[in-house]
């Protein structure tokens, strides 16, 4: 039976390397797999170690499967060198504000103070914000304390919409382009630093709107209950609807970051996992700032769902990145990305 389970095992995490290599928009459901492949390598590690002890060549089994599946792998699991720090460059921080709003009953002024202190800890010179409050009356507000906080002098945000650039240095030719329900988008902006320009891509792909349903199986859920599968089935029918949406809308990304001519740095939430498609995509352009300089799984949705690395930077590849952080965040369910980098004489 064990064998059977080991077997059964390994047959599914094989097909869980296809993700990366088809495109959802011919077949939306195999994507599904990329998200519990972190489990199933973990699983046949525990085999591994199992058949090892017991001195059985079945280990071989698990073995292969794993180094079948390295790329795919070493693309969610950081494990960096020690890279020392740069005295000279630009840090970047991007952050899914969840909408920047107080909890019921919270004083909104004192939240928007702390929401600026956040901001002026991550001691960025520039900061990427998706999900920012919307209402005119206190986006205004907020943005003005976030402005005085940090000491960032110029900003950039299309009226009434949910992407925000601020930075130390001048702002030039942005460009926001905002996705048919318009709560998702990308804002493209030029950076004048002292070395020179770098466009910058602010990113919000489209949401897989399964937070609750996941909050609820994980929090609650009886797997001996049909209501509970039931709740797992549309999780992942949604993220493999969306899955395709996004991927559609990463490709059109991918178009302007090749007509850049400045170096890039794009980041922002991507509402996807390492081992999706649309991620392979972006990594055929652009370095991933946590492979390079963090460690481990790197986690930045900060729900009830586990594992989930949803938050990126991605730079050039001739850019230079040191010291890569994840800084958790009171106000949203993801965490703030954060990455120093050494741009070119």
């Amino acid at each position: 039976m064990l064998r059977l389970l080991h077997l059964l095992l390994v047959l599914l995490t094989l097909a869980a390397y296809l993700p990366p290599l088809v495109n959802p928009a011919t077949f939306w459901p195999i994507s599904t797999l990329g998200l519990i492949a972190p489990v199933l390598w973990f699983a046949l590690l525990f085999f591994g170690c199992y058949w090892l002890w017991q001195r059985d060549k079945t280990v071989l089994l698990s073995l292969i499967t794993l180094l079948l599946g390295w790329d795919m792998i070493s693309g969610a699991f950081a494990v960096s060198p020690s890279i020392p720090s740069a005295t000279l460059g630009l840090d970047v921080a991007s952050l899914n504000g969840h909408g920047f709003q107080p909890q019921a009953g919270e004083d909104r002024s004192a939240f928007y103070q702390d929401v600026a202190s956040y901001m002026k800890a991550l001691g960025s010179d520039i900061n990427l914000m998706q999900e920012f409050q919307v209402r005119p009356d206190r986006s205004k507000d907020l943005m003005e304390q976030i402005q005085q906080k940090t000491g960032h002098e110029y900003i950039y945000r299309e009226a009434g919409g949910p992407l925000v650039v601020s930075s130390r240095y001048p702002l030039k030719n942005a460009q926001v382009n905002y996705f048919s329900n318009r709560a998702n988008g990308y804002l493209m902006v030029d950076v004048e630093t002292p070395k020179g320009m770098v466009r910058l891509f602010n990113v919000h792909l489209q949401t897989n709107a399964i937070s609750r349903l996941a909050d609820e199986v994980t929090s609650s859920g009886d797997l001996r209950e049909k209501s509970t599968w039931q709740k797992v089935k549309t999780m992942f029918g949604r993220y493999g609807r969306s899955n395709r949406v996004r991927t559609e809308q990463a490709a059109e990304i991918l178009a302007a970051v090749k007509k850049s001519p400045y170096p890039v740095i794009l980041a922002g939430d991507f509402n996807d996992v390492p081992t999706s498609y649309l991620y392979r995509q972006f990594r055929t352009e652009l370095q991933d700032a946590h492979l390079v300089a963090g460690w481990g799984l790197g986690t930045t949705y900060q729900g009830l769902l586990p594992g989930l690395r949803i938050d990126y930077i991605l730079p050039s590849y001739g850019l230079n990145v040191y010291d890569f952080d994840r800084v958790s965040c009171p106000f949203s369910d993801h965490r703030a990305v954060r990455v120093h980098i050494s741009l070119p004489q």
